[in-house]
Formats: structure tokens, sequence, C-alpha cells
């Protein structure tokens, strides 16, 4: 009982201290940027992450009014993915749709939306953009979407509750070493 007890006690201190390892990475920007118009379509679309994403199985699919227009494989270069875009990638609407590996080996994937009024191949968009623009932030809602306030309490929660277990655990070992 007392091994178990120590053993609880060492993983509620472990789960006491904070590691950095708490969030994965994020994307940061975009480029173009999501729900932007731009006049004329980039030849590559350029992914921020937080942090330095890995390589391996690194996957960004550009796609348009004809269909897929990313060419060749995504660059991992920092914390920015680059797309190339092939260069008969007409105007119009285009969804970006990304997964990458974070550097702590976890995915991250996600979406976005820009419009291009001029396409690489010259050609014009013919229908108004219908790009959809997410709502901007107060500052309130930026402040909790950053808050660590959730990440504290469950940590002292689950702290206390594991030494509350462990004590628990030593004093229930303690009334059965004094019975005959």
């Amino acid at each position: 009982m007392r091994r178990l007890a120590s053993a609880l006690l060492a993983l509620g201190l472990l789960v006491a201290v904070p590691t950095t390892a708490l969030a994965h990475d994020v994307l940061e920007r975009t480029n173009p940027a999501d729900g932007t118009t731009v006049s004329t379509m980039p030849a590559s679309v350029v992914l921020t992450f937080s942090e330095d994403p890995l390589a391996i199985g690194a996957q960004v699919v550009v796609t348009g009014p004809s269909g897929a227009v990313s060419s060749g494989a995504p660059a991992v270069s920092g914390r920015d993915v680059t797309q190339a875009v092939a260069p008969d990638a007409p105007g119009g609407d285009y969804t970006v749709t990304y997964r990458v590996t974070s550097g702590d080996g976890h995915p991250v994937s996600g979406t976005f939306s820009f419009h291009a009024t001029v396409g690489l191949d010259g050609s014009t968009a013919t229908a108004p953009a219908t790009v959809h623009v997410r709502p901007v932030d107060t500052d309130e809602q930026a402040a909790a979407r950053g808050s660590l306030l959730v990440p504290i309490l469950l940590t002292v929660v689950s702290t206390v509750l594991l030494l509350g277990l462990a004590g628990y655990l030593v004093l229930r070992s303690r009334e059965a070493d004094r019975r005959p």
C-alpha cells in the first residue's frame, strides 16, 4: 500500500509540473490570408505555424473552380509550409486543406479559403466571391482562447485528488498495520 501511495504521490507531482508540450502547433497565418480576395492568384500558398512542423506526412491541397491545382509536394522550411500552385489555375474561389505533423508528432489539420480575381492562366473570375470570412474575435474572446485558466485548474484539481487518494491509502494501510 505504501508503494502505491508513493507512486500516486509521484504521479501527482508529475502532473502538477507544467510542461511546454501541452499545446500542439497551431496555424498562425496564411498567405493569402483566410477570407481575403487577392487581385492575382499567387504561384504558391504559404502556411505559417507557431512551431516548426515536421516534413513527414505534410499534405496541402489547393482546390479551386477547376478542381485541385496543387503542384508537387509541399516544402517545409522552418515554420513555413509552402505549396506550389499549377500555372493553369483559373481565377475564382479557392479552398486550402492542410494536414501537417507538429513538432511533438501530433497531426494538425484544417482549411482556409480565399478568392483570386485573376488566375495564373489569365482568366478572370466570373462569379462574385463566395468566400466565407470568419468573424473577428472580441478582446474578451481572444483573451479566453489564450487563457491558461482551464489547464491550471485541471492540474490543481487532479493533483489535489491524487494527493487525497494517496493520503487515504496511507491512513488505511496504517489502520491495517495496527490490527492484531
